[in-house]
């Protein structure tokens, strides 16, 4: 950034403004006929050639004009991008749209992508909570037929997860109450990864007399932690073709990569999960990703949860040239809204 003088700063900013909103390379001719610029294309031209130097632009045909890098896109996201006011009608399709939703976390989340996918030209995606990582409050066993077990686990501040799993041996339903009991009494304020840890740490201990409900309750509980796919977090998307509508995705090879990310989820779980780390508001901006399918892409991304409890991320998938300066307030007034259903 020490590189970069008023002017510098000033052209950048215009390029990726012009780009942003038309799709097409920025020529010297294109900026000299702006209003705020007093600059012959020549020096133009010199600008955007220290710009390239830099990073921060890019030349995709040698007698095109020029396009924002990756770096280009995050020094103005960082610097330049500031939040636009967001439509009263938005803010209200938003909040009754949510309001309409049962109470039911599936629907909230659900509620909350088909909003976003709506409102802009681009995919709404949620990532779902992970039930290994939340603070669990009860668990119950209830006996099906033959070897199968119907868990239903409750987290702090009441969602629910019903998972289905095959224990070892044919159990009860006296025992496994018994069982249920006795890893209710281990809870207090654990996950169930805790959990399982505070099992493992109990045999370990002087417990002669409970080594069988020992046992049972922690091949028990390795069944059930082994379903990933259910307790593991998920991702809700809507609005998949609303790429189709911007040019850079008319590409069928890139689309195919792009549709590939969405079916297999995996790619875009991580990048959610990885933002769990970070702030509360998150832009992944192209190879930022990491990922090769969506290098042509940026994720906004905001937390919401309860009071204390992170549950996941919401956002958009759209490509780099997204109008962040629009799209990072509506994301982020999106999740404070599915933040204050869920705990309401």
């Amino acid at each position: 950034m020490e590189n970069l003088s008023t002017r510098h700063v000033r052209v950048l900013q215009a390029v990726v403004e012009n780009y942003i909103r038309t799709g097409e390379p920025v020529g010297s001719r294109t900026l000299a006929r702006s209003p705020g610029f007093k600059l012959s294309p020549a020096t133009l031209r010199n600008v955007m050639a220290d710009l390239e130097e830099y990073g921060y632009l890019c030349q995709p045909h040698t007698s095109a004009g020029r396009i924002p890098t990756d770096l280009g896109f995050r020094f103005y996201v960082n610097h330049l991008s500031g939040p636009s006011e967001i439509p009263s009608a938005a803010q209200r399709k938003i909040r009754e749209r949510l309001e309409m939703s049962d109470g039911r976390l599936e629907e909230i989340l659900h509620d909350g992508v088909l909003t976003l996918a709506q409102l802009t030209p681009y995919v709404g995606v949620v990532s779902l909570p992970d039930f290994r990582r939340m603070v669990v409050r009860h668990i119950r066993f209830v006996k099906l037929a033959g070897h199968r077990i119907l868990a239903i686990i409750v987290a702090l501040g009441g969602t629910v997860q019903n998972v289905l799993f095959e224990s070892d041996t044919e159990l009860s339903q006296d025992q496994l109450n018994r069982y249920s009991n006795y890893l209710n009494s281990l809870l207090g304020e654990l996950t169930l990864n805790g959990v399982k840890r505070k099992i493992l740490e109990e045999m370990a201990g002087d417990k002669r007399g409970y080594d069988e409900l020992f046992a049972q309750v922690l091949a028990l509980s390795q069944n059930l932690f082994q379903q990933k796919e259910v307790l593991g977090g998920d991702v809700m998307l809507d609005g998949k073709l609303n790429l189709l509508e911007h040019p850079e995705f008319a590409d069928v090879e890139r689309m195919k990569e792009i549709f590939k990310a969405f079916e297999e989820k995996g790619t875009i779980l991580k990048i959610l999960d990885d933002a769990l780390e970070g702030e509360q508001l998150r832009v992944v901006i192209g190879s930022e990703s990491h990922a090769r399918e969506l290098r042509h892409c940026s994720l906004v991304t905001a937390a919401y949860g309860r009071p204390g409890e992170v549950l996941g991320q919401v956002g958009v998938i759209g490509p780099t040239r997204m109008d962040y300066s629009r799209i990072i307030p509506l994301v982020n007034y999106l999740a404070n809204v599915m933040s204050q259903r869920l705990t309401s």
